[in-house]
């Protein structure tokens, strides 16, 4: 379906004589109605109706139909003439349109804004040890000692993945093509797929850097994208001019932060073997989906050994490891 416009000629004729009217107190109330909800509606949040889907728009054109057989006055036997009853028509559906539409728009309003209220899951900055952190989608986040990132509890019903981070934080993205992965820091979104890289947004600093490690990123605002990232790739931008300045580095280099002290903060065994992994060049196999999943909570120090972290990691998940040196593997199963 189609909904008339005010901004069409017609219409617009229509509503100007309406407003004359309005002006010399010889409006009706009916007059009066569809002003105040042209103002309220359209005013504040023009052209309400293009934001809805056609199923949307299909279902609010029967409840305006409905709404109207319920309402109008019965019939009347007065004659009148057929150009007043043509306008008549149209302000009844416009004024009951309208109101509806404000609904509509006051329903999402409050929607939108009930979602953003149950949209943080950790706000609390992170005070000592580099911070490791399991997202819902199974990404996980090193946070910096003094960062935070604030998630939502579950990515279901979401087209996008996105995550607001103040601090610094190594990400490591799952991979899922259909829902994007954002990174929002200040002024900046970073979108990625499926990938690892480094953002720097200390509060207070005039820059903001992004440092790829695997895979690619996109970086922008809501103007302008600003670089498409590759690995040992860097955007620097600076938050007062607002410009940014894109270089060549090491990007292990730069991301040897998160090799210091780490909390691994309720996180699955698959993903903190991960890390391991990473730390001490070793592969690790997990013989048992159920400890895979399994969640826990320790820190481990920056000097600790292997066997050090193994241990730990077996006693607080009641499983066992068998390390070979020579072939850099270690097998983990239940007890």
């Amino acid at each position: 379906m189609s909904f008339p416009k005010v901004t069409d000629q017609m219409q617009r004729e229509q509503f100007l004589e309406i407003l004359k009217k309005y002006r010399s107190s010889s409006a009706t109330q009916d007059e009066i109605n569809l002003l105040k909800a042209y103002y309220n509606a359209f005013e504040i949040q023009a052209n309400v109706v293009d934001n809805l889907s056609g199923d949307e728009q299909d279902k609010l054109e029967l409840e305006i139909k409905e709404h109207i057989d319920r309402h109008l006055p019965e019939r009347s036997n007065t004659i009148m003439p057929l150009a007043w009853r043509n306008r008549q028509k149209w302000l009844a559906y416009a004024a009951v349109a309208l109101a509806l539409l404000v609904c509509t728009v006051l329903m999402k309003n409050y929607q939108k804004a009930h979602e953003e209220v149950s949209y943080v899951k950790n706000s609390q900055p992170v005070k000592k040890a580099n911070n490791l952190v399991q997202l819902p989608d199974g990404s996980t986040v090193i946070l910096s000692a003094g960062s935070k990132i604030d998630y939502p509890d579950s990515f279901d019903n979401r087209k996008k993945r996105e995550v607001y981070l103040t601090g610094e934080a190594y990400f490591d993205v799952r991979h899922n093509p259909q829902k994007p992965f954002i990174v929002h820091s200040g002024r900046l979104s970073t979108t990625v797929l499926g990938t690892a890289f480094n953002i720097k947004a200390m509060s207070g600093d005039k820059r903001i850097v992004i440092t790829v490690t695997r895979g690619k990123v996109k970086v922008s605002d809501q103007n302008t994208t600003f670089a498409i990232l590759i690995p040992d790739q860097q955007i620097t931008y600076n938050t007062l001019k607002q410009e940014a300045v894109q270089s060549s580095v090491d990007a292990q280099k730069t991301v040897e932060w998160k090799m210091e002290d780490l909390l691994f903060d309720d996180v699955t065994v698959f993903n903190a073997a991960r890390h391991i992994e990473e730390r001490f060049h070793i592969k690790i196999q997990i013989t048992d989906d159920r400890l895979k999943n399994q969640r826990f909570t320790t820190t481990f120090g920056k000097d600790e050994n292997l066997e050090s972290v193994l241990k730990s990691i077996t006693e607080f998940n009641d499983a066992k490891y068998e390390l070979n040196l020579k072939n850099k593997e270690v097998i983990i199963s239940p007890k």
